[in-house]
């Protein structure tokens, strides 16, 4: 019986021997991520934007970055779908970054930003675009280029309401 118990013993000091000579898989982190020094990351994400109580948008994103002493969190690679009242697809937004305010749900996107408008053949390009679902606009202070069909715009920055029915460009080049 102590032959058994002792052989036992050498086979668990084995495998714990192998166990602690396996090198697994590190997870790395690159410098721009240790340089947000967040509270939260998220990897991977999603939440709807929602007023009363029907839902207005859809936010995807591969990165978050949240602190405790603030309400808005940095996202990396996002998009950002809009609705109509009716759920159809009124808008969808990409870009390689931004920021959302989780208390007003404003949402800045950044860095080759991406609108296109679904219902009519509409397209913006952008380096930043401003979104405010509360006052119902976008804007952009940046350079911008829109393309309908048969159509293209290019100006220094706009303003409009969702709908684009009230769309105004400033630095405007036809």
């Amino acid at each position: 019986m102590t032959i058994r118990v002792a052989g036992l013993w050498v086979v668990l000091a084995m495998v714990w021997l192998a166990a602690c000579q396996e090198e697994g898989d590190v997870a790395t982190v690159s410098q721009e991520v240790l340089a947000m020094d967040a509270d939260f990351i998220v990897v991977g994400g999603e939440q709807y934007v929602s007023q009363d109580g029907e839902i207005e948008a859809h936010l995807v994103y591969d990165t978050a970055f949240q602190w405790n002493d603030s309400a808005s969190a940095a996202l990396r690679r996002l998009e950002l779908i809009v609705f109509h009242e009716d759920g159809s697809e009124r808008a969808r937004v990409t870009s390689d970054r931004g920021r959302i305010d989780q208390s007003t749900d404003r949402m800045i996107a950044q860095g080759n930003v991406l609108v296109v408008i679904p219902g009519e053949d509409r397209t913006i390009r952008t380096e930043e675009l401003h979104y405010d679902p509360q006052g119902g606009r976008i804007w952009s202070d940046s350079a911008f280029v829109m393309e309908t069909p048969g159509s293209r715009l290019e100006g220094l920055s706009f303003t409009s309401d969702i709908d684009f029915q009230n769309f105004e460009a400033r630095g405007r080049r036809p």
